[in-house]
């Protein structure tokens, strides 16, 4: 069977059911993850959020819609799994030995474009609108009729809404009676039926209610928002970021970009909304005043050099808050050779950090894998390694034994520096797009001699998760930093990792054994995509803090 009879097949099965039920299903399940140590079907989908997305999009923008509940048993979830896992292998190798470096390589991209989502923390892509957007608020207000505050407040006001209402919708759970009830289908020690008959009938009540319609919470109306922001921007911006779920033959492939990344609210005639993926609110915030923008010629160049400049100082207020501010000396904007200006030189205590920021567009993958190969060289070549050449630059200079001067952009000296009174140098770049696999192992990519060490290569937010993680978690965490970039650039060339915050959460669960990993150099490594789970952990206790909160003031978790 080719590829668009397994769409086809795949869209009758999933359009059977009535929209809301659907959607509102895997809605709930994108939020909150089963076990994936259980054995269900729910866990055979490989890459929930993107697969849970797509077959929401199948079925609300199908020219067939059914009418049946989706409901217990859930009927049909394993084959939907399967057939979905059949359509994105359709064009991998068969055989692990027919897998080619390239092949390889292409199926890494493939997986770390199309299977992963937002791989951040709501307040951080908060600030990203708020940092990006900010200069750029009286065009913003102009074309679309709301500023920028309006923007992040209603995405705080709809995670505060979910929240409450599930708190509502799942209170009877707190109850003794209910926890007994638990106890006992648990243990064995009563069926289901019998335990729920011991159940009060409110709490029987609740539960059914529940189970009927677990999604209850995703559920609001524009009439939710007038309460706390005025009527015409609610209306406008409901009308920007939500859809109906109409026949839309457009809507087809796995690999296409899904409707819901830039309106992530479904819209139904009887004036309720369902948020598929609160989280994704404040990226297509980001998207769609961003391209808005860009189309403009007037605000085009602006809005490009803007957005660099900005990650500079983002990464810049990154490190200040991470070094002691006493003993630490920052250079922005340095040079050291008299021609080529740097981004951001960090001296603490005699070791070195080299840090440059790229701001290069990673662009969707082809299919096909010699095409695709050559476009992931020219972004890689743009980004990581220009990066990369760049540090170069500056680190032959610290393993020189001539003293050389650090000067501003205008050849004022600085700092002097005398290379022998330097202990370790580092370099890192910092990019604004996630190049996932490639950027985690730079042996597949990375042009270099042999004997120069590699750098640290890590996106942005993923710099700031793990510097917050380090500096809440951990005894002398500037040493800790510096030894996990020693640790870290061992194991580059035998290791894989969809993520980098994974291999960020393995060290910090035990900084000596990573030492040991990267110094056994006969393991190859694979890090599981579970480990940053962690950092989730840390978020949630109040450990992992950021200035934008996500939250509206005065409302607690």
């Amino acid at each position: 069977m080719d590829l668009e009879n397994r769409i086809d097949a795949l869209q009758k099965l999933v359009s059977k059911y009535d929209v809301e039920s659907f959607a509102g299903f895997f809605a709930f399940f994108i939020k909150r993850h089963p076990d994936p140590a259980l054995q269900i079907d729910l866990n055979k989908f490989e890459s929930k959020l993107k697969d849970f997305l797509y077959l929401i999009s199948l079925n609300a923008f199908s020219s067939h819609k059914g009418n049946k509940k989706f409901e217990i048993p859930y009927e049909d979830l394993g084959t939907m799994a399967d057939r979905l896992n059949e359509i994105k292998n359709l064009n991998n190798p068969d055989k692990i030995n027919e897998y080619t470096r390239e092949s390889a390589i292409h199926e890494m991209a493939v997986r770390n474009h199309f299977d992963n989502g937002v791989l951040s923390y709501v307040e951080q892509d908060l600030d990203k609108i708020r940092r990006i957007f900010t200069p750029f608020e009286a065009k913003i207000v102009q074309d679309f009729g709301f500023d920028i505050n309006f923007l992040i407040e209603i995405s705080k006001m709809f995670e505060a809404i979910s929240i409450i209402r599930f708190r509502q919708q799942t209170s009877f759970m707190d109850s003794s009676e209910f926890s007994d009830f638990y106890e006992r289908i648990n243990s064995k020690e009563m069926s289901f039926s019998k335990a729920f008959e011991l159940l009060p009938l409110d709490s029987q009540e609740a539960f059914l209610s529940f189970s009927e319609k677990n999604y209850a919470h995703l559920i609001f109306t524009a009439e939710d928002l007038y309460l706390a922001f005025d009527k015409e921007k609610v209306d406008k911006f409901l009308a920007l970021f939500s859809r109906e779920p109409l026949p839309d033959i457009t809507v087809r492939y796995y690999t296409a970009e899904s409707p819901f990344e830039l309106t992530p609210f479904l819209r139904f005639n009887n004036g309720n909304y369902l948020s598929l993926y609160g989280k994704q609110l404040p990226t297509s915030i980001y998207k769609v005043l961003y391209t808005h923008l860009l189309k403009e010629k007037n605000f085009n160049s602006k809005l490009r050099k803007h957005r660099e400049k900005n990650l500079e100082y983002k990464v810049r207020d990154i490190f200040m808050d991470f070094f002691p501010k006493k003993e630490t000396f920052f250079y922005e904007n340095y040079v050291v050779d008299g021609n080529c200006e740097q981004d951001l030189l960090i001296i603490f205590k005699g070791n070195v950090l080299i840090v440059e920021v790229k701001a290069a567009k990673l662009r969707e993958p082809f299919r096909d894998v010699n095409k695709a190969i050559t476009r992931l060289k020219e972004d890689f070549k743009n980004s990581i390694q220009y990066g990369f050449d760049q540090c170069e630059r500056v680190e032959d200079y610290f393993y020189d034994d001539e003293l050389f001067d650090i000067k501003d952009e205008k050849g004022r000296v600085l700092y002097t520096v005398n290379p022998k009174k330097i202990n370790a140098v580092y370099s890192i770049i910092v990019t604004l797009e996630r190049f996932g696999p490639l950027q985690s192992d730079l042996s597949l990519m990375l042009q270099k001699d042999v004997d120069i060490d590699y750098p640290w290569a890590v996106y942005i937010d993923d710099l700031e998760i793990f510097l917050l993680a380090v500096k809440e978690t951990v005894s002398g965490p500037v040493s800790q930093f510096f030894n996990f970039l020693t640790y870290r650039r061992e194991l580059h060339g035998r290791m894989y990792a969809g993520d980098e915050l994974d291999v960020c959460a393995t060290y910090l669960q035990n900084p000596f054994k990573f030492k040991q990993y990267s110094e056994n150099k006969e393991l190859f490594l694979t890090f599981s995509p579970y480990e940053q789970g962690d950092f989730d952990k840390l978020y949630w206790a109040g450990k992992i803090n950021f200035k934008e909160k996500s939250l509206p003031d005065g409302f607690h978790l």
